[in-house]
């Protein structure tokens, strides 16, 4: 079967996701500050030229991956929520994709972190990020909202408030997780959340 030639449109399209799977590859491998964009546009078979015609910098190449991933993760938590009828019921199903997550996000995780400390010395950078984190928070809420309807009481903490707890709590277990997995009870994720949420929250 003779493939349909690409339009151009469709051709830059391609390069751009070619040149992301190639940076996430390169980056997992030596590190945000670590990897160059030679190196990227070398691992992609494309010209630095190429790399630098659709992102300005390894920063703006850095966000579109980041931007990708917190849409796919975000997007999951999303589906866990519209999965359920309670709150009890989502933060089971909760600690076992985080609990599933963990093992194959270890490098994204390292990578997130390395970012960090650089986005908090560069204002533009930082400002940017921030602007994801509130994309992902907005459309969590709006799922929690609708999840919150199910429940009887209205809880004290606002569905945007959960929404930050759940990232947050997330988050910040992950750091200690990689650094010492051993000694990290397994489902304190869980129970950590439902500690929370439910000091708030009166089921049916």
């Amino acid at each position: 079967m003779v493939r349909r030639r690409l339009t151009q449109v469709e051709r830059k399209k391609e390069t751009r996701q070619l040149l992301l799977e190639s940076a996430v590859e390169t980056f997992a491998k030596f590190g945000f500050h670590g990897a160059s964009v030679d190196k990227i546009a070398e691992t992609a078979g494309f010209s630095k030229g190429a790399v630098y015609a659709h992102f300005h910098s390894k920063e703006e190449l850095f966000l579109a991956i980041m931007e990708q991933q917190m849409h796919v993760h975000v997007q999951n938590i999303l589906k866990v929520i519209d999965q359920h009828q309670s709150i009890s019921h989502f933060i089971e199903t909760m600690q076992d994709y985080v609990h599933s997550i963990r093992q194959e996000n270890r490098a994204w995780s390292m990578l997130n972190m390395e970012f960090l400390l650089y986005a908090m010395r560069e204002e533009s950078v930082s400002h940017k990020w921030s602007e994801m984190i509130r994309k992902s928070i907005r459309q969590m809420s709006e799922a929690i909202e609708q999840l919150l309807v199910k429940q009887s009481h209205q809880p004290p903490l606002s569905a945007e408030e959960m929404a930050w707890t759940i990232l947050s709590l997330e988050n910040g277990m992950a750091i200690f997780y990689y650094i010492s997995k051993e000694d990290m009870p397994v489902h304190i994720y869980g129970k950590a959340l439902h500690n929370v949420l439910f000091n708030t929250v009166q089921e049916k």
